[in-house]
């Protein structure tokens, strides 16, 4: 099954439109870096499935780091540089952008440096929400809490053999500090899944490996082995039923002798 080359541009149109969104009215802001240079966070790449190995250049698109870390292990993210924060914004691509480096939390070994959309402004949410123009685009729902701001982004399309991919991608930032606090890709056909990616900011306390759920062909198999299984039991019930007990066809047995 061939799968398409997807990006996440359509949900993260703040960090990397294509085309600039201007905002009407807008002449300034009250964004602000809620991380410093050198400040160093724990991530964790809690699943990394795929179904077929070639799948890996699909997430290679927009997690190129991801073949270099292994599930459960932690990474220190590192923030090596921050924009300077314009007082006018008026279109998506003023927005001030971060840059951060990720290397392996237990010897030092880096990952990757250069990396952009770890760490976003924070202070003016509404703000953000209206340059990215999220409540504008068909299939993204716009995730805005008290703690966090974000996207889940679904869409779907017919591969090759017939078969429709549903993909679902999610991001999540904190508000408190603006880094990335969640994010998972995740591609699945008739209940299976395909790829499914899950990065976090670890935080004591949490799990390293997220377990695999049962996909829809196990719990067919499941099905399946259930209903056979009451079948059978069923017919051998049945059948027992049907039959005389032993002590009572000998009774029978003997009354037949005494008549003659």
């Amino acid at each position: 099954m061939k799968l398409k080359f997807l990006t996440l541009t359509f949900v993260l149109i703040l960090i990397c439109a294509s085309a600039p969104i201007i905002v009407e009215a807008q002449s300034n802001n009250d964004l602000e870096w809620g991380v410093n240079i050198d400040e160093e966070f724990t991530y964790v790449l809690q699943r990394a499935y795929f179904a077929d190995p070639s799948y890996t250049q699909i997430v290679a698109v927009d997690m190129p780091y991801v073949s270099s870390m292994n599930v459960g292990e932690k990474a220190t993210l590192r923030v090596t540089g921050l924009d300077e924060i314009p007082s006018q914004i008026n279109e998506s691509s003023q927005m001030p952008k971060s840059l951060c480096e990720l290397e392996r939390a237990n010897d030092s070994v880096p990952i990757m440096a250069g990396l952009p959309n770890f760490v976003i402004p924070i202070g003016d949410w509404d703000f953000i929400t209206e340059i990215s123009n999220i409540t504008g685009l068909e299939g993204v729902t716009l995730i805005d809490t008290a703690e966090e701001w974000g996207t889940i982004g679904v869409t779907s399309y017919q591969a090759g053999d017939g078969s429709v991919i549903s993909i679902i991608i999610e991001i999540r930032y904190e508000k408190e500090n603006g880094t990335l606090n969640y994010m998972r890709q995740r591609y699945s056909t008739l209940g299976n899944d395909l790829i499914d990616i899950i990065l976090v900011n670890w935080h004591p306390g949490m799990p390293t490996i997220v377990e695999e759920g049962l996909q829809m062909s196990t719990l067919l198999i499941i099905l399946i082995a259930v209903t056979v299984g009451l079948i059978v039991a069923i017919i051998v019930y049945q059948g027992y039923r049907a039959k005389k007990p032993v002590v009572q066809k000998l009774g029978e047995k003997k009354r037949e002798k005494s008549r003659k």
